[in-house]
């Protein structure tokens, strides 16, 4: 990049971080009192759509399960045929707590199948325990190890597992958002959809050293269709409490084909957590009715390749376009796009290049992104153009730093970006120990 589009960039990102500490903060979604922190998220893009505290840092009790049960599923592909036996670790690491369980014996042979069921449905801590040694390939520790690699992969700042089950502890913490992105990416595992949305009671056939037979049925009273808490637009939830987390709920909901990802936690009571996240989706299904096409930007930017030693030639990204759900009165030119490039690529290392689409934010609709690969053309080209050249592994590469070229759809649109940006790169900054809200009571 020569000297001059240095100088430009530089001032440019000046005045648009000028231009977001002068706008006002987005006040989406309703204000809650008996809740702590909530967070909606549109299953399908990810683009936060309201929230209250969604980066505070909580106990997050049962919810945890999402993140076992997820990892459980990514390991067995959809196979649920196996036998796990429970270890002495699984069973007495639980003594004195006080938890939930499904009176799991030592050396109990039981079925990967069964496990998941009595994991999601009875919030079994025994069986959150055998499933952690199951896909972390060890100990209870090497799950663990597990839940946090993978809460790292994706990006999540405000989450540390000290356990596979939820019991609190003072370094077990996560946020609505992150839990939110945890829920999203166990959604895409196979056959977690199918567990997390079950309905019906789920029979567990005597084993190996239980002689009982044992069932386990819906906890959530908000599934219930005779409870006077049912919400018919719930698909499938997770339900936790300690008397340090509180009442805590994750849960998945559809209407209209809209689905959505609804998280709360610290909730007062039952009925506080049932009323707060009934009025959340009756808001939201309220507020979002459909989905809204974001156009393609074909030659959103260019790339140099660069192998054996210079550069081979250009490649072209273009912008896919995404689906979002978007308020009543906002239109696709409202939401602006941003990419972001490397420098230069080298041959035979990842890309990372991205389309950041952001909404403006209002009192109705939280200012927010999502980020989808770009899409590359040229590269046959550049590859056929480059035979026979001999070129750097990648570990001798430099790192390329990244440009961020604007793509403004309006003025006003551009300044959004300028905002976001700089919320969301503190909202996603490493966050200082010492600073991060503790509840009370640990």
């Amino acid at each position: 990049m020569n000297e001059r589009l240095t100088r430009v960039l530089a001032a440019l990102a000046l005045l648009l971080a000028a231009a977001a500490l002068a706008l006002p903060a987005s006040a989406a979604g309703p204000a809650l009192t008996a809740t702590e922190a909530y967070c909606i998220m549109d299953a399908e893009s990810g683009l936060v759509l309201a929230q209250q505290n969604m980066n505070e840092e909580l106990h997050p009790a049962s919810i945890t399960k999402v993140m076992t049960l997820g990892l459980a599923c990514e390991k067995a592909q959809g196979d649920w045929s196996g036998m796990v036996t429970v270890s002495h670790e699984d069973v007495y690491s639980l003594v004195g707590t006080d938890s939930s369980h499904i009176a799991l014996l030592e050396g109990e042979q039981v079925p990967l199948e069964a496990l998941l069921y009595a994991t999601m449905m009875a919030s079994a801590n025994d069986g959150a325990n055998v499933l952690a040694e199951y896909f972390g390939e060890g100990s209870i520790a090497d799950g663990v190890a597990a839940m946090n690699a993978q809460a790292a992969e994706l990006g999540l700042e405000h989450t540390h597992f000290a356990n596979p089950h939820g019991i609190s502890d003072e370094d077990h913490y996560t946020s609505c958002y992150d839990m939110a992105n945890i829920l999203r990416w166990a959604l895409e595992q196979p056959g977690f959809e199918e567990l997390f949305t079950n309905n019906e009671m789920y029979v567990m056939a005597p084993t190996n050293l239980q002689p009982v037979t044992r069932y386990f049925s819906q906890q959530d009273s908000m599934r219930i269709g005779s409870s006077m808490f049912h919400e018919d637009t719930i698909l499938g939830s997770k339900i936790g409490y300690t008397d340090i987390a509180r009442q805590t709920y994750i849960c998945l909901a559809e209407k209209n084909g809209v689905r959505l990802i609804c998280v709360t936690m610290r909730s007062e009571s039952k009925s506080d957590r049932y009323a707060d996240v009934r009025a959340l989706l009756d808001y939201a299904f309220s507020t979002w009715t459909g989905y809204t096409d974001i156009p393609a930007a074909p030659g959103a930017a260019s790339l140099t390749v660069q192998g054996g030693g210079g550069a081979l030639g250009e490649l072209t990204l273009d912008a896919p376009g995404v689906r979002l759900p978007l308020a009543a009165g906002m239109q696709p030119a409202d939401v602006a796009l941003a990419v972001e490039v490397p420098e230069v690529y080298t041959l035979g290392q990842e890309m990372e290049a991205w389309a950041v689409y952001t909404v403006p934010g209002s009192k109705v609709q939280e200012a927010a992104s999502v980020r989808v690969p770009l899409t590359v053309t040229g590269l046959d080209t550049v590859l056929e153009s480059s035979r026979g050249v001999i070129h750097p592994a990648a570990e001798d590469v430099e790192p390329a730093g990244y440009l961020h070229l604007i793509v403004g759809v309006s003025a006003a649109a551009i300044l959004v970006v300028g905002a976001v940006a700089l919320w969301y790169g503190r909202r996603r900054g490493p966050a200082a120990r010492a600073d991060r809200v503790k509840p009370d009571g640990i």
